[in-house]
């Protein structure tokens, strides 16, 4: 099975902090969002894993820092997204469905008749702002086990919240029969979750239809998504089961899930205070209340930190109180209380008591 995981998008949602990295790159309890996915996939896939990644917007951070990571955990494959256009030197892409579509030229012209090997050589996909709280195993358990020709996670959301999101209707055996992008009257709570798995034969019948979609676009049209396409390979025949995330999934592509994603992290890892001395980590005349992320080379001094806060690397917290927030490295912060906030990288704060503060790279605040 391979493995495509589009990663071009410049994450406006995410704005200020994706204004000098890829959305991704958020750090959070200590690693980025794209280690916390790549990680977990090396619980499941062996390092003969072809990992396809689709990048744009801050390619070369990517691609340098995949190579250097994970090297040894997967067989890398980049392909770069080309920008639709530009808006003040900030490129826009053609969606999420073109950046599937690339990875068409990694799943050759073999067929497979037999069903096991059809869906060996088949593909996942995944966002690269969404993290399972279940492990792969457990999808590609019900992706293998399940006589389908490919799987989708969807969770369950409140009625009120669902026409926020691209939702499926399904049978009464979870095959999906509708797919509906952010729907305007409420017609499912069965929300897509981002991660897709699909036969060889299903992917390759994808890429035929997202491909038609390509070929009629002109300089007015709008960004080909993928939902419409999937409804097109189920009117085809193919029959994708939808798999209920019990345990729900973590969504960094906004702010304010950032910080739930944040505190679910710590819960599951803290650092702990014997642990300091290894990492360079000084604590003086501070309180440090777990589950807690602190960055090596990091100094606290007459603070109060945690629960649920994770600091970057090389930081410097100054008589601060700080409760459930993200703090990116090598950021000073200095007589700051603040709760549910998140700061950026290379930023100054000074004097100031104030929550849910959003501040991005390279602030002076």
């Amino acid at each position: 099975m391979k493995i495509i995981g589009p990663c071009s998008g410049i994450g406006s949602r995410l704005r200020p902090f994706t204004l000098n990295k890829p959305k991704t790159f958020i750090n959070i309890a200590g690693k980025t969002v794209l280690e916390h996915i790549l990680n977990k996939f090396t619980n499941t896939f062996d390092s003969d894993t072809e990992l396809i990644l689709i990048v744009g917007y801050k390619k070369r951070q990517i691609t340098e820092f995949v190579k250097q990571k994970y090297s040894d955990k997967f067989k890398l494959t980049f392909i770069e997204q080309e920008p639709r256009g530009y808006n003040d030197d900030i490129p826009f892409y053609w969606g999420l469905g073109e950046a599937v579509y690339l990875a068409n030229k990694s799943f050759g012209g073999t067929s497979y008749t037999d069903k096991e090997a059809d869906k060996r050589e088949g593909s996942l996909i995944f966002l690269a702002d969404m993290i399972p709280i279940e492990e792969y195993a457990y999808l590609m358990y019900r992706y293998y086990e399940s006589d389908v020709d490919g799987i989708i996670t969807v969770m369950e959301v409140p009625e009120e919240d669902a026409s926020s999101y691209g939702v499926v209707v399904v049978d009464e055996k979870s095959l999906i029969q509708k797919l509906i992008e952010k729907p305007k009257d409420f017609i499912s709570n069965l929300a897509i979750a981002g991660i897709y798995a699909f036969s060889n034969s299903a992917t390759k019948a994808l890429f035929d239809i997202i491909k038609g979609y390509l070929d009629k676009r002109t300089k007015g049209s709008k960004e080909i998504y993928l939902t419409e396409s999937l409804q097109d390979l189920i009117n085809r025949g193919f029959k994708i089961a939808a798999i209920n995330l019990k345990k729900g999934i973590l969504d960094f592509g906004r702010p304010s899930e950032v910080l739930k994603g944040n505190k679910f992290l710590l819960e599951q890892q803290s650092l702990k205070v014997e642990e300091f001395k290894e990492f360079n980590i000084t604590s003086e005349k501070s309180y440090i209340k777990n589950p807690v992320h602190i960055g090596e080379n990091s100094k606290i001094c007459n603070s109060v930190i945690g629960p649920f806060v994770s600091i970057g690397a090389n930081s410097i917290i100054e008589n601060c109180i700080l409760e459930n927030c993200v703090i990116e490295s090598s950021t000073s912060l200095k007589n700051v209380i603040s709760e549910k906030s998140i700061i950026g990288s290379n930023v100054k704060v000074e004097n100031i008591s104030k929550n849910n503060l959003i501040i991005g790279d390279k602030s002076i605040y």
